[in-house]
């Protein structure tokens, strides 16, 4: 609890590692079981009990603890057992036919048969014997010397075949019972006498800490786990890399031609469609976090906000420096706008692309029971949303039902829309060649007497306009004639950048209910 100051909680967490006897492993990485890397099995079992034992319960509860493990093994998890009991720790543990070494260790035995009837509830007894005693006082046959006192129980109270013997109504009608009873009895006569414990505020709190000490320490232990995990961090920054030299060679050097408008507006297409792998990056650790919090959230360790908070945010300063790294590699290779404010706010739109593709990833992962159908919901979501942002299709020749809510819902087209006008708008275009569009005008008649009015009115220049002969037209003479055609504006690219955050933060609040809703159905 919040009562307990850190250098305690410190020296009682040195207390509980010498406890487990892993005070020589203390700094070891516990690792991953498939790798048969880290520790061993039978310390991971001690590792889960000591986890437990940190929040000094009252009593501790244990399913089958050598479950799994072998008999050297075994005896050294319910030695350990053993000692917590001497240290004052009540526990209480379920097994099934331990040998005679593991018996013995045991004080009490509660005795359960088919249907949940008491058979037996009280001490074991040097070597057994009050309880072996117990049973030959009842009707059982004589106890053999060499045999283990769990396997003669087992094999009296028929639970390997049939009993004569009623042992449920043996166990009703025995003294034994009623002195348990008189027991509990004289206990609740106590707690009426001298009023119950209420206990103090700490005992009455659902987590030991509120949910900003929560939030603090979980995406600290996060922030820990995602650095500690290097090939996840180096796989994600290699793609990124990769991929922006692919896309940058193959749109190498850009010009300011009408042809490389258009390829300009593929580039950064292919920026929106790449960053749709992070989606299946980060969808795989997400769900391996969210078992854990499963496991750790059912014991009241932290609640929902601290682990959404801590998933959500502890990816982000990684994907900062991959989408960094990815915008150094990409932009001047590509050779796109280059004054400072153009380049600020694409690099600036491209981080909250990123972060909005792992957000993205994140909800659907939130949503999903595994990796398998999270797999099958990406491209549902990826296909329809790039499909329907004004670059395959653009917005005048998608069919009238798309174009009226899906070019709208699609996060892509503010990017594209927003990253397109900021790189072109102002910027003068200069046809090549090839692309100019000849024509002969009438004789005895230059171009410009014979387009130069049309061509006020329309985008594109003339290059020749004193020619009588062969005039020279291009189609565009700055970029935002060109982005005007695919009904851009310059002017949405704030409104833009704000929509496409509005994006971001949805899927930020989506991910948290979902994780809230997890935590629910978990309990």
């Amino acid at each position: 609890p919040a009562s307990i100051t850190e250098d305690e909680k410190d020296a009682y967490v040195e207390r509980v590692i010498f406890l487990l006897g892993m005070t020589d492993i203390a700094d070891c990485l516990i690792g991953e079981p498939e790798s048969g890397e880290g520790i061993s099995l039978e310390e991971r079992k001690r590792l889960t009990i000591g986890v437990e034992l940190v929040s000094k319960p009252k009593i501790l509860f244990l399913d089958e603890p050598t479950s799994g493990l072998d008999a050297q093994a075994s005896f050294k998890i319910v030695q350990f057992l053993r000692r917590l009991a001497g240290e004052g720790q009540t526990i209480l543990c379920t097994i099934h036919q331990p040998s005679a070494m593991l018996f013995e260790q045991f004080d009490r035995l509660l005795l359960l048969v088919r249907g949940g009837h008491t058979v037996y509830f009280g001490d074991i007894g040097d070597d057994a014997q009050t309880l072996i005693q117990y049973f030959e006082r009842n009707g059982a046959p004589k106890c053999p010397p060499s045999a283990n006192p769990a396997e003669y129980i087992l094999d009296v109270v028929g639970a390997k075949g049939a009993t004569s013997v009623d042992w449920a109504q043996s166990w009703a009608d025995s003294p034994e019972r009623h002195g348990v009873v008189a027991e509990i009895d004289r206990i609740n006569q106590l707690k009426q006498t001298h009023g119950a414990d209420q206990g103090d505020a700490d005992d009455t709190r659902i987590y030991a800490h509120g949910h900003v000490y929560q939030i603090k320490m979980v995406t600290r232990r996060m922030f820990t786990m995602y650095w500690r995990n290097i090939e996840y961090n180096l796989t994600r920054l290699a793609l990124q890399i990769v991929c922006a030299l692919i896309v940058g060679f193959t749109y190498f050097n850009l010009s300011d031609g009408t042809a490389d408008l258009q390829n300009k507006v593929m580039a950064i297409f292919q920026c929106a469609v790449l960053s749709i792998l992070v989606i299946n990056q980060v969808q795989p650790e997400f769900l391996r976090q969210r078992q854990y919090y499963g496991r750790e959230t059912s014991t009241n360790q932290y609640g929902w906000r601290a682990f959404a908070f801590a998933i959500i945010f502890t990816e982000w300063p990684f994907a900062i420096v991959a989408n960094t790294v990815f915008f150094v590699c990409f932009y001047w290779t590509v050779g796109l706008n280059s004054g400072s404010d153009r380049m600020g706010y694409f690099y600036l739109l491209y981080i909250v692309l990123g972060l909005f593709s792992l957000s993205l990833g994140q909800a659907i992962a939130a949503f999903s029971p595994n990796d398998i159908v999270a797999a099958m919901l990406d491209p549902i979501f990826t296909a329809m949303t790039t499909l329907f942002c004004g670059v395959t299709i653009s917005y005048r020749q998608m069919p009238k039902f798309w174009r009226s809510w899906m070019y709208w819902l699609s996060p892509y087209h503010y990017y594209v829309e927003g990253v397109i006008t900021n790189d072109l708008h102002g910027s003068r275009v200069q046809c090549h060649s090839k692309e100019l569009y000849v024509f002969e005008p009438p004789a005895n008649t230059t171009c410009s007497d014979y387009a130069g009015e049309w061509v006020k009115h329309a985008s594109g220049y003339l290059n020749n306009p004193d020619a009588s002969a062969g005039c020279q037209f291009c189609p565009f003479s700055v970029g935002d004639e060109f982005y005007h055609s695919l009904d851009w504006n310059f002017s949405h690219r704030w409104r833009n950048f704000g929509i496409l955050m509005g994006f971001l933060a949805f899927n930020i609040a989506f991910t948290t209910l979902m994780i809230k809703v997890y935590k629910v159905n978990k309990r």
